[in-house]
């Protein structure tokens, strides 16, 4: 227990104590972290695992349902281009021309259409009076409903007989119509066309 030496036996006595000190510090610690661990694990409560919200069930069993398809409603006149056209810009007075009707769905989705001889007229004008239409002599009440895709254009194409023409037609055949400038204009439903400018010519 007396140390021996060269030195104080203070110095000893002060190593001894700091060694100690050391062992205490050491045997602390290795209590503290032991107690710790099994401490913590004895005490931690799992968390309990998300649920989904009701709403989320609802929103997903909602998105799941097939969608059923709608049918093809009329299709609305805002949607509707006509347009007249003839296959030559000038004919020969006693010619016959050709005249064609053009409808086109302008929409982005399709729809129904009454594309018949009872929603569709062609009539020829020169200086703004009537000079002939499809409707005078030939008037029909067919109607032809067609299904036209977003952008699809349907087409028909009449013979005028170059004669003049009043509606229900009391004069017959009519007289021949003269030299000079004309329109035609194409009319579906309540839908008309810009007026389309042809001529008649006596030269041949």
């Amino acid at each position: 227990m007396r140390p021996n030496g060269p030195e104080p036996s203070s110095v000893y006595w002060v190593r001894r104590l700091a060694i100690l000190v050391v062992l205490l510090t050491v045997a602390v610690g290795a209590w503290w972290l032991v107690g710790a661990v099994t401490g913590g694990s004895s005490t931690s409560t799992p968390e309990p695992a998300p649920t989904a919200s009701l709403a989320g069930v609802t929103d997903a069993a909602a998105s799941a349902q097939p969608t059923v398809a709608s049918e093809p409603v009329a299709c609305p006149d805002s949607v509707i281009a006509v347009e007249a056209t003839t296959d030559a810009s000038t004919y020969k007075v006693g010619d016959s021309p050709r005249l064609t009707l053009s409808i086109t769905n302008t929409g982005t989705v399709a729809c129904n259409r009454d594309v018949g001889p009872k929603a569709n007229e062609l009539e020829i004008t020169s200086g703004g009076y009537h000079v002939w239409s499809s409707d005078d002599c030939n008037a029909s009440n067919k109607s032809v409903v067609s299904l036209l895709e977003a952008g699809e254009t349907v087409a028909s194409s009449i013979t005028w007989n170059g004669r003049l023409s009043q509606k229900g037609c009391p004069d017959g055949k009519g007289a021949k119509a003269k030299a000079g400038r004309y329109d035609v204009q194409a009319r579906n439903g309540k839908v008309k066309s810009d007026p389309t400018p042809f001529a008649l010519s006596n030269k041949g």
